[in-house]
């Protein structure tokens, strides 16, 4: 039973720090490299599917490159990508969360002592 609850709380340590690590990369190399909100949300990771809106009756934009625009342009997606692509993104990175933090509670973190 004592094992169990280590196991536990070793996952949900790891799932917290993975959850920060997957909020930093995506703010780093997802958000506004491959879709641009004119008016975003604060850490695109922690609010899924919130990434990009029609304004104002303008449709989302498909665009070569990603820039910076300004409230009254449309929010933009990179060619190639979708709104689907990016939900399947971001599963991938919760999956990727969630085995390495099974496989981190699975491990002893202290070594034991040997009694000699």
């Amino acid at each position: 039973m004592i094992r169990m609850f280590k196991s536990a709380a070793k996952f949900v340590i790891v799932m917290f720090v993975m959850t920060i690590v997957c909020t930093v990369v995506w703010q780093e190399f997802v958000t506004d490299k491959l879709y641009n909100c004119t008016d975003p949300a604060w850490l695109d990771f922690l609010s899924p599917g919130d990434w990009v809106h029609i304004h104002d009756g303008k449709p989302v934009a498909f665009v070569p490159v990603i820039i910076g625009g300004s409230m009254s342009d449309p929010d933009t997606i990179k060619e190639g990508w979708s709104v689907a692509r990016l939900w399947y993104l971001w599963y991938l990175f919760v999956a990727v969360s969630v085995v390495i933090s099974v496989l981190l509670a699975r491990i002893r973190w202290i070594p034991k002592q040997s009694k000699e």
